[in-house]
């Protein structure tokens, strides 16, 4: 039998309860000799090295499970824990207790329990969260145990043929795309051959298959430290950290690949791709044709080029780009879909949706290309075909924020505001920082009056996006609605220094010093948005009839110079 693996649970002494659930639920897979638990509790308090001690028990633990809440993500003890446990190449496994910020916290990323990270507070009843957890657990664990090692008199000329057949097993089974079988002959060559740097490197490369990234890091990273001159591993581990959004660290490991190859046609690809993420066009272009001289065949790099052309607005270049990946690649449904967007982009939004039927028929599973031709529909008009495609991107990926957005979008447009609030709020919830998502439902929660969420919306964009001089004014013209004045100037005068063309905002602001009755600040800010030309009359005509229907609805009489200023010659 072999030895059971070792956790070392990690948690704020707040959810003790909930780290003793864990312990009582896992019992079984001790009793099985599967997995042995181990936490903070176990050590005597009041020991002047419990820290320490908790860090060495970390460090000699298989993996670490994180119970996250409000209270751990804000305890030092337990990120401590969890560097420590990361330093150490551990498998970790958030598993989530009820909803936090955890989105925001360096555990953002990882394969967390239970499913989707679906807090555990929230399962009714609550043990289906916990038997979930389990069963994620036990799944990880056997993915980690080795597979029986060799007798022992078994001599060490076969056990290295044992290993060279395990691992071109894991190859050939690459090659037929059979990635779970792959995964265990690479397991086995280095259960066999635990310094096997391209076992390691290539199961590595299998969790990239399976979106596993942070598994693929974990052995790339291996590999790497096996073997620091593998050019493969670093490119590997650089598209593992691309996948992640941890772009620098994709770039460093990119260039690390091309100094120890120059030559590395995919690497200079892929880190022109994440230059474009950064917005450097320019290193992102020059990678790119780097690429296209060593593989002038490679599909792929026509296709990441014509993404950058298609980002600065060349569209008829990138356009030329995807031809050509699709000339050298038929089958690509992601070219097809590319080459959609940069069409509809143009404004030649037939061609786009010809373009999104094309990738479709390719692949009747890309959430993408219903998602992107549901748009194409709604730049028509056609917001019923369009529904129907964001509603199977959705079926096809529940966890498509962009189209539960789109959907929002044109629900707002066919008037039907409470499914599209409905559908904001759900890309919020898969988004936490989807600006355009609170920017819509705020003009939404406007529009139905609900002026408290809408400036609770209009804040949260401003807070994500300091900058945005739309929010500032769509907030500022409720707190005028609302009587808040002193909020109103506030956000007319910050939008006053963000915009470039801001008449409008010197208008408002003058409006709300009528109400005031600061005659020479509104006076002064209504001559700054005449000279900037903005028509006073016309401005005021958009609420008022005339000076006297403002002073009638107001009940403010304006003295004679500003009532000059607002009336017809």
């Amino acid at each position: 039998m072999s030895e059971p693996l070792k956790g070392f649970i990690t948690y704020s002494h707040e959810n003790t309860e909930a780290k003793n659930e864990l312990r009582k639920r896992l019992a079984v897979m001790e009793q099985n000799n599967e997995l042995v638990t181990w936490d903070d509790g176990q050590l005597t308090p009041g020991d002047g090295a419990l820290q320490e001690d908790i860090l060495e028990k970390v460090a000699d633990s298989d993996l670490l499970l994180y119970l996250v809440s409000a209270a751990s993500l804000a305890s030092k003890n337990c990120n401590r824990e969890l560097a420590e446990a990361l330093k150490e190449k551990l498998w970790v496994i958030p598993i989530i207790l009820e909803d936090c910020d955890w989105l925001h916290h360096q555990l953002k990323g990882f394969e967390v329990l239970p499913y989707k990270g679906k807090p555990i507070n929230e399962w009714q009843p609550e043990s289906k969260g916990w038997q979930n957890v389990v069963d994620g657990v036990r799944k990880a664990v056997h993915e980690m145990q080795p597979q029986a090692k060799p007798s022992p008199n078994v001599t060490p000329e076969e056990i290295e043929t044992l290993a060279f057949l395990a691992f071109h097993r894991g190859n050939f089974m690459m090659i037929l795309g059979q990635i779970d079988e792959a995964l265990k002959a690479y397991s086995r060559t280095i259960e066999l051959s635990p310094k096997d740097a391209v076992a390691y490197s290539n199961r590595g490369a299998a969790y990239i298959g399976l979106d596993k990234f942070d598994k693929a890091i974990m052995d790339l990273s291996k590999a790497i430290q096996l073997n620091p001159n593998n050019a493969t591993a670093h490119s590997n581990r650089g598209t593992a950290y691309l996948q992640k959004s941890e772009i620098d660290k994709a770039i460093k490991d990119y260039s690390k690949a091309i100094q120890l190859n120059p030559d590395n046609a995919t690497a200079h690809s892929n880190r022109g791709t994440a230059y474009l993420q950064k917005g450097e066009i320019d290193k992102a272009l020059q990678d790119l044709n780097k690429s296209m001289k060593l593989a002038p065949c490679d599909a792929s790099t026509y296709n990441n080029r014509g993404n950058v052309y298609a980002n600065v607005g060349k569209f008829d270049k990138a356009i030329r780009d995807y031809d050509t990946a699709i000339q050298l690649k038929p089958n690509d449904a992601q070219a097809y879909s590319n080459r959609g967007n940069a069409y509809r982009d143009k404004g030649d939004v037939d061609n786009a949706i010809r373009d999104y039927n094309a990738a479709i028929k390719l692949d009747p599973n890309y959430s993408t290309a219903y998602n992107n031709r549901g748009t194409a529909y709604a730049d028509k008009g056609d917001v019923d075909n369009a529904i129907k495609d964001y509603n199977t991107a959705i079926k096809l990926d529940s966890d498509y924020s962009n189209a539960y957005y789109n959907r929002g979008t044109v629900y707002e447009e066919k008037g039907e505001i409470d499914l599209a609030i409905e559908d904001y709020t759900k890309a919020i919830k898969l988004d936490s920082d989807y600006v355009k998502a609170y920017r819509d439902r705020g003009n939404v929660y406007r529009e139905k009056g609900d002026f408290d969420s809408a400036i609770e919306d209009y804040t949260k964009v401003i807070q994500l996006k300091p900058n945005d001089v739309i929010a500032y004014y769509n907030r500022s013209a409720i707190y005028y609605t609302k009587g808040d004045f002193d909020n109103a100037i506030e956000g007319c005068t910050k939008m006053i220094q963000l915009s470039p063309d801001p008449a409008e905002a010197y208008v408002i602001r003058a409006v709300v010093w009528l109400y005031m009755k600061k005659w020479e600040k509104a006076k002064s800010d209504l001559i700054t948005a005449q000279n900037l030309g903005m028509d006073l009359i016309a401005a005021l005509h958009s609420d008022y009839e005339n000076v006297a229907d403002f002073e009638q609805k107001t009940g403010i009489q304006l003295p004679e110079d500003i009532t000059a200023m607002l009336t017809p010659p």
